[in-house]
């Protein structure tokens, strides 16, 4: 599957949900919470984010990549390109903004994803559209999305049609209004992963909230 068809097109998919992994996990335990969590549909892809260990990277690759193979959902590693290309990953995330971004692209091809987390910096964000990332990323993981980020994403929406990824601590109360921004992705981090329900649920919470969102319906807290 080429980069173009694993990216969703904003306006065929609306919004989707964008998982991204603990920096910590136990591999066996997390691959059953992983397949609960895909097993709810309307999720784009899940971006593997572990603390640099390449043993301990490997093992959760071994893990988890499959069942996302299982649920037709796009794997995504993050900053390792080697690893991406040696493991067969469907794509890379660059972490660190766009320096890395043309070496990645011409090692990837087209027929892998490629997507590069620019903050709050929309040069960064521009630049790596004119190097041909597949989406970018605004935002900071462990932070609660915040009006800033909601501007940006609208900012992003209304000049660009590259895919934009709204990147934070988003919750069902809270992701409402980056939907309304026009945001293509959103990022499931604790709100999936430490749901007092499990996975599963933490999923649907956010599916709701983002479908009555395109559905023009509740609009979650504001920011």
């Amino acid at each position: 599957m080429s980069a173009a068809e694993q990216t969703p097109d904003a306006g065929e998919a609306g919004c989707q949900l964008l998982l991204i992994s603990p920096q910590r996990l136990e591999p066996d335990p997390f691959a059953r919470q992983l397949a609960d969590a895909l097993s709810q549909g309307g999720v784009a892809g899940f971006l593997l984010r572990l603390e640099p260990d390449a043993t301990a990277v490997r093992v959760a690759i071994r893990a988890l990549m499959p069942v996302c193979a299982e649920h037709a959902v796009a794997f995504i590693l993050q900053d390792d390109l080697e690893l991406a290309l040696e493991v067969g990953a469907d794509g890379l995330h660059l972490g660190g903004g766009a320096r890395k971004l043309s070496a990645a692209r011409a090692a990837l091809g087209r027929d892998r994803i490629l997507g590069v987390s620019c903050g709050a910096s929309r040069h960064l964000a521009m630049v790596a559209g004119e190097q041909d990332a597949d989406y970018i990323a605004f935002g900071s993981l462990g932070e609660p999305p915040d009006p800033e980020l909601v501007e940006l994403v609208r900012w992003w929406s209304e000049l660009f049609v590259l895919p934009c990824l709204a990147e934070a601590d988003n919750t069902a109360e809270t992701c409402a209004p980056l939907v309304d921004s026009g945001a293509d992705f959103i990022a499931g981090t604790r709100a999936v992963w430490q749901h007092p329900e499990g996975p599963a649920q933490g999923v649907r919470a956010l599916r709701e909230a983002i479908d009555d969102a395109l559905a023009g319906g509740a609009r979650g807290v504001p920011l």
